[in-house]
């Protein structure tokens, strides 16, 4: 039977609008919220907080999203999630256009959204290998991935275009694509199948994805390894944004970001030659000794138009990894685990990522930034140095 490409595969590109709504609207929301909080409350202390809710919701979702997705399958998950967060944005948006917008309202939206968002990731997952041919997995995760990173950059520019507008405008916005997301994917022409043999809710259940990652080695090194490098990395992003704005540099966050737009895309464009010419080692220790390099010209004061282009490179570096990564999950992962060892891979790296940002901003009050550069440069060093020597890497299924 002859292989579908992914161009003239209707469920995969479905699917992949779908999400493509849901992370503009998101991305959108996602800038515009602060702007909101600090315009009706005036307190940078209710942006803190708003943040840690929201944080503070993933880490609590964490255990049991995986789980619900692996019980109901991934179609039910993108569909509920979608019109339930549609629905909160929706009243978010006509509280604002009503000028009855209250902090309340603030937190409990972000607690459904960033509670709801684990799902929704985990379930795409599971819907991209339900879609393509095992063979497709790679180029199907590089499109993925390189259209994050093009609506990365372009999503938050427009949701300050759309609240410079109209407050409530980008969260109407966010509300009609979440809408339009499950619209696409009620209206796929095929059926997610029930999982057989559904899981239950005991401790066993729960822990039934760390159990398969610490027998697979390396799925497990590559946890340590995005851990790891997340937060490093946005320990030195947000140390070189604050920097620079410090120096009256108030274009520095827009290099950053869109350096390390233009790495991640190219990665994701150079992902499927790399896998196709080298074996999945090699562009990982590659990866990670690029990424340490680039911390140790960075933490030597490389200066911001060096620092942007490094930390380019090593975005394009960690993406192909990416999508090794994710091939791997999604090739090797046993069906009923599927949502749960998803859930691990997405949500534990945004919640250390926010850790590695938290503890620069921590860091900095008290040191200065020659001390605070090297002290987000030595883990990525130290992991350089584990990843050359660690065996996890030579059992990787060429």
């Amino acid at each position: 039977m002859a292989v579908v490409s992914l161009r003239h595969n209707h469920v995969y590109q479905r699917l992949w609008i779908s999400h493509t709504l849901s992370l503009i609207g998101t991305l959108a929301s996602f800038v515009s919220l602060p702007l909101l909080i600090l315009d009706s409350f005036h307190s940078p202390a209710a942006v803190g907080l708003v943040s840690f809710v929201g944080a503070a919701t993933l880490l609590l979702v964490m255990p049991w999203t995986g789980l619900l997705v692996d019980r109901t399958g991934w179609r039910a998950v993108m569909v509920a999630c979608d019109l339930l967060r549609a629905t909160a944005l929706a009243l978010l948006a006509a509280a604002i256009a009503g000028d009855r917008v209250t902090f309340a309202l603030v937190l409990a939206v972000t607690v459904v959204n960033s509670a709801l968002s684990v799902p929704f990731l985990s379930a795409t997952g599971a819907a991209l290998r339900a879609s393509v041919e095992a063979g497709q997995l790679p180029a199907a995760l590089a499109l993925n991935q390189g259209r994050t990173a093009v609506v990365g950059i372009l999503g938050p520019v427009g949701g300050a275009a759309l609240y410079d507008d109209s407050t409530a405008l980008p969260f109407a916005v966010d509300a009609l694509s979440f809408l339009l997301s499950a619209l696409c994917v009620c209206t796929l022409r095929t059926r997610a199948r029930t999982p057989a043999g559904k899981p239950g809710f005991g401790w066993r259940d729960l822990g039934a994805g760390w159990r398969f990652l610490r027998g697979h080695p390396f799925l497990r090194y590559m946890a340590l390894n995005i851990c790891v490098t997340d937060f490093s990395f946005n320990g030195l992003v947000l140390v070189l944004v604050v920097t620079s704005s410090a120096e009256g540099n108030a274009m520095g966050a827009g290099v950053i970001m869109a350096a390390s737009g233009a790495g991640n895309a190219l990665g994701s464009a150079l992902a499927v030659p790399v896998m196709r010419w080298a074996r999945s080692r090699e562009p990982v220790v590659l990866s990670v000794w690029t990424t340490a390099a680039t911390a140790a010209a960075v933490a030597a004061q490389a200066g911001m138009p060096w620092s942007a282009l490094l930390l380019g490179i090593a975005c394009l570096a960690a993406s192909i990894v990416a999508v090794i990564t994710n091939t791997t999950i999604l090739r090797e992962t046993p069906a009923h685990l599927l949502g749960r060892v998803q859930t691990i891979f997405q949500t534990a790296p945004r919640l250390v990522a926010a850790g590695g940002s938290s503890c620069a901003g921590v860091l900095l009050t008290f040191l200065p930034v020659q001390v605070v550069l090297p002290a987000f440069a030595v883990p990525l060093a130290a992991l350089a140095l584990h990843t050359t020597s660690t065996r996890a890497l030579r059992a990787v299924h060429e």
